[in-house]
């Protein structure tokens, strides 16, 4: 299956957990190793302009820097992209896609933000880059938004348009409610692409589930080495690439990626920690921002049962909007129904 593609994130993603300090060596290593293993899509990290440039970071100010970490390099037949989170990059810090070592730009960005973003997006397209538009938080796309971005998109024709699963919450339903949307209302040439995270522990699964859609357009699965990346971390590209493999006729070199993960990821485990835990098990099952359950942890007072039975209060667009207020408000009333305060946090 030719049109599905494989993405790797860890020197972007993975960057959440180290300010993306990997060193040069480390840097250089990791994406010499993705190459060679044939991984399809390499993404060498943020472009933003609030950053000064850091040989040994992967988050760079400007599209010039991107050669002065990684030119010379030879990136074999994968795809060079980095990421924007729109409104931290302007376009005078991008040069033309002739001139860049970049291939392409993946933009980032809320769904308030939809109508600028694509905007933004049309004009990378005319520097000659390939664009990804990654919808961040796509389970809070309501069906109307949905169309309405579909739309939008049709107009400026991305690469390829993105769920991105921005803090875990997808089960295979929710992937295929959001797929079958956007496959039956983009453009054929316009690709599908997903990004798991794995509060869950649905990263994986959710990455099979999307490939088993037969379709014509491209589709871009994104994974990360040992699943390093923000939160929970994200699909691990060692289990995706295994399954490409024996299911899909594709051909990675999974030692490549072993020895990437062996000498330039483990050292980063044992100091910062990702992966499936009950903290992003809380924020997860509840629909909601992890910062309430940060909020709620730091009060040091509450089992996880009562963390539990406070977030069941929250309700509509408070849950992925991080609101202070609000879950000030449900922790007070719960406190002052006593030990049982589950009618505390019921909706007025």
């Amino acid at each position: 299956m030719k049109n599905i593609q494989l993405l790797d994130c860890t020197l972007r993603d993975g960057g959440y957990l180290n300010d993306w300090e990997f060193g040069y060596d480390n840097i250089v290593s990791i994406f010499e190793h993705l190459a060679e293993a044939g991984v399809d899509i390499i993404e060498i990290g943020f472009l933003d302009g609030r950053r000064q440039f850091d040989i040994n970071r992967s988050i760079m100010p400007d599209s010039d820097c991107a050669e002065k970490i990684y030119g010379g390099l030879d990136k074999k037949k994968s795809m060079i992209v980095g990421m924007i989170d729109y409104g931290t990059c302007a376009l005078s810090n991008i040069k033309p896609c002739k001139d860049s070592l970049l291939d392409g730009i993946r933009v980032i960005f809320k769904k308030n933000l939809r109508k600028e973003a694509l905007e933004f997006c049309g004009e990378l397209k005319k520097l000659g880059y390939k664009f990804f538009a990654q919808l961040v938080s796509v389970t809070s796309y309501t069906d109307k938004e949905m169309k309405e971005l579909i739309e939008l998109a049709n107009d400026v024709k991305p690469y390829v348009v993105s769920m991105v699963d921005t803090y875990g919450l997808m089960h295979r339903n929710d992937l295929m409610r959001y797929f079958t949307m956007l496959n039956s209302g983009l453009a054929p040439e316009i690709g599908i692409g997903f990004h798991a995270h794995n509060n869950l522990q649905m990263g994986y699964a959710n990455c099979i589930a999307m490939m088993s859609n037969k379709i014509k357009r491209t589709m871009v699965v994104d994974g990360s080495l040992y699943g390093m990346g923000k939160n929970s971390g994200n699909a691990p590209i060692e289990l995706i690439a295994m399954y490409m493999n024996e299911n899909m006729e594709k051909s990675y070199d999974i030692n490549q990626i072993l020895e990437a993960i062996d000498a330039n990821i483990l050292k980063f485990y044992t100091t910062a920690l990702w992966g499936y835990n009950i903290f992003h098990y809380l924020a997860a099952s509840n629909d909601c921002h992890p910062s309430y359950v940060t909020y709620l942890m730091n009060k040091q007072t509450l089992s996880l049962r009562s963390i539990n039975e406070i977030l069941g209060g929250l309700k509509g667009e408070k849950k992925l909007l991080y609101d202070k207020n609000c879950i000030e408000d449900l922790y007070i009333r719960y406190q002052s129904c006593g030990t049982d305060g589950s009618t505390a946090v019921k909706e007025d």
